[in-house]
């Protein structure tokens, strides 16, 4: 456990609190801020009266996963780093609380819940305790809180990762680092055929694209609005399906998707759905919540030394309610919503 700050004093007027906090942070993350931000978060977290433990490292993490859930008093697991470290902690599976001080370059998750990075106003957060169940989604067993995305996205997020891992260590990354990728997808990647089949009982459908997005929350980066209705506690994913291939045709596709009229256009196929499975005849990149995520793969036998699963085709789905998440505030009704299509047959209200 962190011991208190000598000289820290409570904020006036806010009573002492039982229990304990834990902290998993990411070194690299924010340029190598987020030590800074931990030490900040200890002691305004100590003036409230919690006590802290950090978990720097993976074995770390998963130690104080695994006492947060066994162990009584856990306030809640606070994930300081960028979408990355927030993917890490809810791939643990906590059945305590999470809540996020962001330090990395988009933030989506904390965006989404209105978290600031803010040490001090985090550890008022905590301490009011303000929490949200939602949904998570699966994707071949591993869990994700944005969006999985196959195909031409998951080879810009492989290329990046790539290069910022080149020299053996994890570089700290920026928007501009993206641009390279970028271009080098434009110029390579061959947008092979992905075959999605809804398997949603009574709504079964076969689609057919190049680039598949399947999102739980309406997050992505520069505030690019792929799904813009989804939601965090309907039960439901939403999935986006570009049809037509090529690098000119996924520029036109990036510029509807700014205008916010990709969704109208018949090249671009939208569902709200509960279990589905991708399957290819080529080797698909993949990315889940901004990291890369291995490959779809045609065959087992594909690739043995691939970082996700190596099966035949990934099944996705929804995960109602597996989560506890700890905002800035009661959540708000959400505004009435438009008519959606749905699986076929039937649709969103």
């Amino acid at each position: 456990m962190e011991p208190p700050p000598e000289g820290q004093s409570k904020p006036p007027g806010e009573p002492l609190a039982d229990g304990w906090v834990g902290v998993i942070a990411n070194r690299a993350s924010g340029r190598g801020a987020g030590q800074a931000l931990v030490r900040r978060l200890c002691r305004e977290l100590a003036a409230r009266g919690y006590e802290t433990e950090v978990a720097w490292t993976v074995e770390e993490r998963l130690a104080l996963v695994e006492r947060a859930d066994r162990a009584s008093g856990c306030r809640c697991l606070v994930a300081v780093g960028g979408d990355g470290t927030v993917s890490a902690l809810v791939n643990e599976r906590p059945r305590v609380p999470i809540t996020v001080l962001p330090c990395g370059t988009e933030n989506l998750a904390s965006q989404h819940f209105r978290l600031r990075r803010n040490p001090a106003w985090l550890a008022r957060e905590i301490a009011a305790g303000h929490a949200v169940r939602v949904d998570v989604g699966s994707a071949a067993g591993r869990r994700f809180l944005l969006m999985v995305g196959f195909g031409f996205d998951g080879d810009v997020v492989t290329r990046h990762h790539r290069a910022r891992t080149a020299s053996g260590r994890v570089k700290p990354t920026h928007r501009a680092a993206y641009v390279e990728p970028i271009l080098r997808a434009s110029l390579f990647y061959r947008f092979h055929p992905i075959t999605v089949r809804i398997l949603d009982e009574g709504a079964e459908e076969d689609l057919t694209g190049t680039t598949v997005f399947i999102f739980n929350l309406p997050r992505y980066a520069l505030g690019l609005p792929f799904a813009p209705h989804a939601s965090q506690d309907d039960g439901l994913l939403d999935l986006v399906i570009f049809r037509d291939p090529g690098p000119f045709k996924a520029l036109y596709y990036l510029w509807r998707v700014f205008r916010g009229t990709h969704l109208a256009h018949p090249g671009v196929f939208h569902r709200r759905v509960r279990r589905l499975h991708i399957s290819s005849a080529e080797t698909i990149p993949v990315q889940l919540d901004g990291d890369p995520a291995g490959f779809l793969f045609p065959s087992p036998d594909e690739a043995p030394d691939a970082t996700g699963p190596t099966e035949p085709g990934w099944t996705v789905e929804v995960i109602p309610d597996a989560l506890e998440v700890l905002t800035a505030a009661p959540q708000a009704a959400s505004p009435r919503k438009l008519v959606l299509p749905l699986a076929r047959g039937r649709f969103a209200r």
